[in-house]
């Protein structure tokens, strides 16, 4: 990644507390973490399944760690956080169901990511 590329990112985490109406309530350093560490996993997902998205995981993680640096937070704790939940969701709606979930989720991610890099 870029200076530049991480600079953006950085400036973009601001926009992230826009870009969903719950973290528009709360902007929190550890809601931003938890919604990178969601999209990061999410989005690896989705790239081990073959979707097309515009960004990957890589920018996702890069994300995780530019909060990470800044707060002091765990990001690698929210990962493996965001990988429980959605193993949780598996075990109760079932795998297809949580799959397509994952699916769509990193799909919202790249809208959201687009937003950032704008």
């Amino acid at each position: 990644m870029t200076p530049k590329f991480l600079i953006s990112l950085a400036c973009g985490t601001a926009l992230l507390a826009f870009s969903q109406p719950v973290l528009a309530k709360d902007p929190s350093p550890k809601k931003l973490l938890e919604m990178s560490a969601g999209c990061a996993y999410v989005v690896s997902i989705a790239e081990g399944s073959d979707v097309s998205l515009n960004y990957g995981s890589a920018e996702w993680i890069g994300l995780v760690r530019i909060i990470e640096q800044r707060t002091g937070l765990d990001g690698e704790k929210a990962i493996q956080t965001a990988k429980a939940k959605y193993n949780k969701r598996a075990r109760v709606m079932g795998a297809d169901e949580a799959r397509n979930h994952m699916l769509k989720r990193a799909r919202d991610c790249d809208r959201e990511m687009a937003v950032i890099q704008s």
